[in-house]
């Protein structure tokens, strides 16, 4: 089953991810762009000094990278649902990122969309790319949806 399309308020989901989830706010994030008809989303995250795990080679941590897939991902799985105001019902159960390469720059994008929408669980493959377009990490997530009854 494939989400129904939204008539989803631009600004609102906008300010969902950027503005209203604490961490997303605390990262950073911004929303570069989404399709709610297809499910997808694309968020960057610009570096800054606190994101850095390698300090000689100036490279994200692993943990900034995986936030950012978790939060991409996160966002596409609410366009499965019926409206951004059951957003607080998406849960993360599971997640995995493959590193491929280290990144480099002085951004990440993350290009997040939904594989699979069922009753209860959101299926979303992200992907992360660097500021020089280099594909750095994969990510699968799946997501409880709490539905109202």
């Amino acid at each position: 089953m494939s989400p129904m399309p939204l008539d989803i308020d631009p600004d609102a989901f906008r300010s969902l991810l950027e503005e209203i989830v604490p961490f997303n706010r605390a990262l950073g994030l911004v929303l570069k762009e989404f399709d709610a008809d297809a499910a997808r989303v694309s968020v960057e995250l610009p570096l800054r000094d606190e994101h850095i795990g390698n300090v000689v080679r100036r490279m994200p941590h692993g943990g900034v990278i995986a936030a950012l897939v978790d939060a991409a991902a996160g966002a596409a799985a609410t366009l499965a649902l019926d409206d951004l105001e059951s957003a607080p019902n998406v849960a993360t159960i599971d997640m995995r990122v493959d590193y491929l390469r280290p990144a480099r720059g002085r951004s990440l994008v993350a290009n997040a969309e939904v594989m699979r929408s069922g009753r209860s669980v959101v299926v979303v493959r992200t992907d992360v790319h660097d500021e020089d377009g280099a594909l750095v990490a994969l990510g699968s997530s799946a997501f409880a949806i709490g539905r109202r009854a």
